[in-house]
């Protein structure tokens, strides 16, 4: 389980999400903690950002995909429909190694687009990958819907407040980024780590930050 924060911010992109990696039985039962230095936030091309929740495998089996054709990015081709195509094939390969065990992800792309600024589209395996657009969001992956909902209210709210009441600190980038990593570092459940790391995509490029 990862939690994710993705926004669109002014005219960047701004990423955060845990660090950790578990073993599990397949239905969210830790077995053991792999990992407190995972990215789970890519950057592309050094124009397009993906970050993502949900099962590693089908992650890293999208991820594949997109670095063996990035150079069609370079194109005329509509992202949303290339990145559908590479987290669709995660997918498929996720389900013909582990049957039987629901392929949970969600993945989010920011890129920024001449003339109209940031973009930020969000894709789950729920409806395969069909990609909507989005201004920002807080996802974790989970098998209990009720926890997660509780574990986002949580962070929502606590994203809400500190920005309320310290309204003029957040003005920055990099100061949002230290309050997006306190929310997920406060949240108390085992698969989420207190390690995050986050990208910040402008048109100047992606800068990555660790807490």
């Amino acid at each position: 389980m990862t939690m994710l924060i993705a926004v669109k911010f002014d005219n960047s992109i701004i990423m955060t999400a845990d660090k950790r990696v578990t073993t599990t039985n397949g239905f969210d039962r830790i077995l053991k903690v792999e990992s407190d230095e995972y990215k789970k936030i890519k950057i592309i091309n050094k124009k397009y950002v993906i970050s993502f929740a949900g099962r590693i495998f089908i992650a890293e089996k999208a991820f594949d995909f997109i670095d063996q054709k990035s150079d069609i990015l370079n194109s005329n081709i509509d992202p949303l429909l290339f990145f559908r195509e590479a987290f669709n094939y995660g997918k498929s390969c996720f389900e013909a190694y582990h049957s039987g065990i629901t392929p949970l992800s969600v993945f989010f792309v920011g890129y920024i687009k001449p003339d109209e600024g940031p973009q930020l589209l969000g894709f789950s395996s729920d409806d395969n990958y069909t990609g909507l657009e989005i201004d920002s969001s807080i996802k974790i992956n989970s098998n209990s819907p009720d926890h997660e909902d509780m574990l986002i209210s949580e962070t929502v709210n606590f994203i809400t407040k500190e920005m309320s009441n310290r309204h003029a600190y957040y003005h920055s980038n990099e100061k949002l980024l230290e309050i997006y990593a306190q929310a997920i570092k406060r949240t108390n459940d085992p698969m989420i780590g207190k390690t995050t790391y986050s990208v910040v995509l402008t048109s100047t490029g992606a800068e990555e930050y660790h807490h």
